[in-house]
């Protein structure tokens, strides 16, 4: 049955300082066994993100925890109901400020936790101080292989909201191998952790296949334009396009590739899938059949309109509509993000950062109002992600189309 939560409405919350249970001072731990940011009434947590893109993200979250404020707070695992306080910083997507910022929350607003902090290189700009200081980092958005390979030395990240690349990768390279099997590939990849990874998972994935990677051109995230590189992968005679960009490059790549009517099968990332800001501003022909995988329903889309969960979501982005509208893709994963926090507020049984961590890494079989059909939220201590399963889809006319559900193995 899915798991339907309530939503709700407001802006962001104020920053405000929390001091957790009785006799609470500077220390990680009071005398009452609790730490930091949490009081048998409120549980405070804090964010760093990009206003000007995400802002809508950390808006719609804030409303789903004012409404369950609003009805009494959160009933929690321990039998207390409390209020979810949530600041939310902006940080331009400059990890510099994401390391401030996350200072600040930690050191002087006493956040018991961070709650889905956007991207891969604000995570890693954080992740060792997190560590260092016992803070829980749950629910990122990013997929990096670097949260699995280091998770003994930071043990505080859980449930990340992004597939892990290397299982993405393999994924999409089935999907590779199985429609085309002697395939010449291109592949454009950010020079960072995730697009590096990225490329390496790939060429393992494809290793001893008769599908070969032809081209390969790498961006860096300050470069103004990635055009020459999709000019260079254009001209080596790929037939399958690998585009492991980012937003806006993915944005310039699709632009540029159908304005040299190159029309290879392309694949683009999980993390810029967004109809509203990555596809349609590079012309929804140029979007036209390319392939990637998610999690959650498409709200810029009627498609799903009769999903009781979607109707859900229409309904409180309706109530709020002048902090953001329905077909808002952005504000969606928010919301989604919000109510995994939420899910895992209910079972969490004590008043430490330990418990919230224990409780983010158990959670089973979880459904939201957005989740894809067959698609559920699995975590667990060994695996620092929250996706485990996702739906294949194409862009067709304007809008993905899903197919049958993928689910990660255990065993990999």
């Amino acid at each position: 049955m899915k798991r339907i939560l309530a939503a709700g409405v407001t802006a962001l919350c104020a920053t405000a300082a929390l001091t957790a249970c009785s006799g609470r001072d500077d220390t990680a731990t009071a005398a009452g066994g609790c730490d930091l940011g949490i009081t048998d009434t409120e549980i405070h947590f804090g964010t760093s993100l990009v206003q000007s893109i995400a802002g809508p993200q950390a808006t719609a979250a804030s409303a789903l925890f004012d409404e369950i404020n609003a009805a009494g707070g959160v009933a929690m695992g321990d039998g207390k109901s409390r209020k979810i306080v949530y600041t939310a910083l902006d940080d331009g997507y400059d990890p510099a400020r994401t390391v401030g910022n996350v200072r600040s929350l930690v050191e002087q607003q006493h956040v018991f936790a961070i709650q889905n902090l956007i991207g891969t290189a604000s995570t890693l700009a954080v992740v060792d101080y997190l560590a260092q200081k016992n803070v829980p980092l749950v629910f990122p958005m990013t997929g990096t292989d670097e949260l699995l390979t280091t998770l003994d030395e930071r043990p505080v990240v859980a449930g990340a909201v992004n597939p892990q690349t290397g299982w993405e990768v393999a994924e999409r390279a089935k999907q590779i191998l199985r429609d085309h099997p002697q395939g010449k590939v291109a592949v454009l990849y950010s020079n960072d952790s995730l697009g590096n990874g990225s490329l390496d998972a790939l060429k393992s994935a494809l290793d001893g296949s008769g599908t070969q990677i032809v081209a390969e051109q790498s961006y860096e995230q300050t470069t103004p334009s990635v055009d020459s590189q999709v000019v260079n992968l254009a001209n080596s005679g790929a037939d399958v396009f690998v585009n492991f960009a980012t937003a806006g490059f993915v944005t310039q790549s699709l632009k540029k590739a159908h304005e040299l009517s190159w029309k290879p099968e392309t694949y683009i990332y999980s993390g810029a899938t967004d109809t509203n800001f990555v596809l349609a501003p590079a012309g929804l022909d140029a979007a036209e059949g390319v392939h990637s995988f998610y999690w959650i329903y498409d709200v810029s889309s009627t498609d799903h309109d009769q999903v009781p969960g979607v109707q859900e979501w229409r309904a409180f982005a309706d109530r709020h509509a002048g902090a953001f509208k329905s077909s808002d893709t952005i504000a969606a994963t928010g919301y989604n993000t919000a109510q995994l926090l939420v899910a895992a507020l209910e079972q969490m049984k004590g008043c430490t950062r330990a418990d919230l961590l224990d409780s983010v890494r158990n959670l089973h079989a979880v459904t939201t109002d957005l989740s894809i059909d067959g698609v559920t939220f699995d975590t667990s201590a060994d695996y620092p992600y929250a996706i485990t399963s996702m739906a294949p889809m194409t862009f067709r006319d304007g809008s993905w189309h899903y197919d049958a559900v993928v689910t990660r193995s255990a065993e990999r």
